[in-house]
C-alpha cells in the first residue's frame, strides 16, 4: 500500500494475527520465492515486480533519518508546555520513512481537564511563530492521562500505535501502551522491536509551573471548555459535507481528545488495503488467508 519494502526481521514482528516464529516466517518466505510472488533484493523482502521500491525506501529512510534531529528539538520544545505529560512521533517519521512533501505528526498526551488549553497554545505558537508551517510542527492529535485507551480497535491503528516513537514523558508512555495491549491481537511478534525513548523525562521549567498553577482553578477549567465548544463549532461548519461516522473518525472531539485528520487516511487506506488483496488474488489464482481488519469484541 505504502510502497514500502520490508526487512525479512519486520516481516516477522509485524506478522499479523498468528504468534510464529523466525522459522516460520523464512520457510513461509521462501515458499513464496518459489511461486514467484515475493521477490528479494539485499535485505529487503517485496511483491514481484517492484524491485525499483528498494532504492525508493532507500531515499526516504535517509530523507526521515536527516529530520530526525528536528523531530528531536520539536518534541523537547512541545514537552515544555504548559500540561503537557507525553510527546511522541507518530505518521509516517515514526516508521523511519518521509516523502519529500511529509511533515513530523506528533501526538501529546495532557493533563486531564487542560487538554484543549494546551492545544490552544501549541496551535498559537505554530499560527505565530512558525507562520502556521506544519511541517515540523503537525499536532494533530491529543488525548489526556485519564483517557489512555484508544477506541478504534483495528488494524491501522494497531499499527500506528506499534510504531509509535515515545519522545518525552516515560512513565505515561508505559501506561498508554498498558492501557492499548489489544494492539497485541494484531501484531502479537512485536514485542521488542520498537527503540526506547529518546529523551528522559525532564522536570518542568518555571514557567511550565507557573502557568499551570494559574490555570488550574475554577477559570482554567471554564476556559479549557470554552476553547473545546470554539474548535469542535469550527470544524462541524469547516467540513460539514463530510457525514457524521467519518467525522466522529477524522475529527474525534470530547473534552479527553482532539483528533485533527482531514484527509480521512484511515478510510482510504482500509479501501485500498482490501482493493490490492483481490488484486493480488486474482493476480497469482490464490485464496489469502485474510484475517479481521476490526476488532469486534
Amino acid at each position: 500500500l505504502f510502497d514500502h519494502p520490508l526487512l525479512q526481521s519486520e516481516l516477522f514482528h509485524f506478522a499479523h494475527f498468528e504468534s510464529i516464529t523466525p522459522e516460520i516466517c523464512n520457510k513461509s518466505l521462501a515458499e513464496l520465492f518459489q511461486a514467484g510472488i515475493t521477490e528479494q533484493s539485499g535485505e529487503f523482502v517485496f511483491l514481484a515486480g517492484r524491485r525499483e521500491l528498494v532504492a525508493k525506501r532507500q531515499e526516504r529512510n535517509a530523507r526521515a533519518e536527516n529530520m530526525s534531529a528536528k523531530a528531536k528539538r520539536f518534541s523537547r520544545l512541545i514537552s515544555r508546555f504548559p500540561f503537557v505529560r507525553s510527546v511522541s512521533i507518530s505518521g509516517s517519521l515514526s516508521k523511519g520513512t518521509m516523502d519529500k512533501d511529509g511533515d513530523i505528526d506528533y501526538f501529546i498526551i495532557t493533563e486531564p481537564r487542560r487538554l484543549w488549553l494546551c492545544r490552544s497554545m501549541l496551535v498559537f505558537y505554530k499560527k505565530i511563530f512558525l507562520l502556521n508551517s506544519r511541517k515540523h510542527f503537525c499536532v494533530n492529535y491529543f488525548i489526556d492521562t485519564d483517557h489512555l485507551l484508544i477506541p478504534d480497535f483495528n488494524l491501522f491503528t494497531a499499527t500506528e500505535i506499534s510504531f509509535i516513537k515515545p519522545m518525552y514523558g516515560k512513565t505515561v508512555h508505559q501506561q498508554f501502551l498498558l492501557n492499548n495491549n489489544w494492539i497485541n491481537d494484531f501484531y502479537p511478534n512485536k514485542n521488542g522491536h520498537h527503540a526506547g525513548h529518546e529523551l528522559a523525562d525532564t522536570k518542568p521549567g518555571a514557567l511550565k509551573k507557573t502557568t499551570e498553577r494559574v490555570f488550574s482553578g475554577s477559570f482554567g477549567e471554564w476556559l479549557d471548555t470554552q476553547l473545546f465548544l470554539i474548535t469542535l463549532n469550527r470544524w462541524k461548519k469547516k467540513f460539514a459535507h463530510i457525514r457524521d461516522e467519518q467525522f466522529d473518525l477524522n475529527f474525534r472531539s470530547r473534552k479527553s481528545v482532539s483528533k485533527h485528520h482531514p484527509n480521512g487516511f484511515q478510510w482510504k487506506v482500509r479501501n485500498r488495503y482490501h482493493e490490492r488483496i483481490a488484486d493480488l488474488e486474482k493476480t497469482h489464482n490464490l485464496k489469502l488467508h485474510v484475517a479481521f481488519w476490526e476488532k469486534t469484541e
